[in-house]
């Protein structure tokens, strides 16, 4: 997937409040719309992109609080 600079950038904040430790916290990058499908449920999103390295994916409050998932942090176990 290629990506592209975003039309309206914006700050991001982590859960404590701080900004991001990123490009001054700026989010400048995106790809278009994306089919995803997570436990047979699928999802179309857009995704913001930071150069992170190893990590696949940041999930945000926004998405968490629309998908409402059930977390086992214990056996890492993830239900939608």
């Amino acid at each position: 997937m290629t990506y592209q600079q975003k039309k309206y950038l914006y700050l991001l904040n982590i859960i404590l409040g701080d900004l991001i430790n990123y490009k001054g916290g700026i989010i400048n990058l995106e790809i278009g719309l994306v089919i995803t499908r997570i436990k047979g449920k699928e999802i179309v999103m857009n995704f913001n992109i930071l150069l992170l390295g190893n990590n696949k994916a940041v999930l945000g409050m926004p998405w968490l609080q629309e998908y409402n998932l059930k977390i086992n942090w214990i056996i890492g176990n993830v239900e939608i």
